[in-house]
């Protein structure tokens, strides 16, 4: 009964995944590339965005959020950084089409979507996906640890 008690929380994240592809199938999908509504303003500034979708209770999740703000500090003035927790905003699973978290969705500066990714990334990664995308962040500052 403790091993059930333990995985309650993450059987809860897949079934709320779950449920949200299914709705979202179900209400029917958008074919354009430009990101839905968000709970949290993204403006369109010629920045490149990352959105991590994920919540507080996994594990890489959290490890995510040690990646963004070392992203913040390193390239905040050059990239935008979205973070959403999906426990709190649910409807949003749906909208943005989370199969698993963490899950980063890379845009462009008119929030045109370039990719995603399932799972923890690091920083390098980020920018490399970017620079891959012919969106160059630059190096990381010395601050970047």
């Amino acid at each position: 009964m403790e091993t059930f008690t333990r995985l309650l929380p993450a059987l809860a994240v897949v079934i709320l995944v779950l449920a949200g592809a299914g709705l979202y199938r179900w209400l029917g999908s958008s074919s354009g590339t430009a990101p839905p509504p968000l709970a949290t303003e993204i403006t369109a500034d010629g920045r490149p965005v990352l959105v991590e979708l994920g919540s507080t209770s996994c594990a890489s999740c959290v490890a995510m959020h040690r990646v963004l703000d070392e992203l913040q500090s390193s390239h905040g003035d050059r990239l935008q950084l979205v973070s959403i927790n999906i426990l709190e905003q649910p409807e949003l699973v749906g909208r943005w089409k989370v199969m698993a978290i963490p899950t980063q969705v890379f845009l462009d500066g008119d929030g045109r979507e370039l990719g995603r990714h399932i799972g923890f990334l690091s920083a390098d990664a980020i920018r490399e996906r970017f620079a891959a995308a012919g969106l160059p962040l630059g190096p990381a500052t010395a601050d970047d640890s």
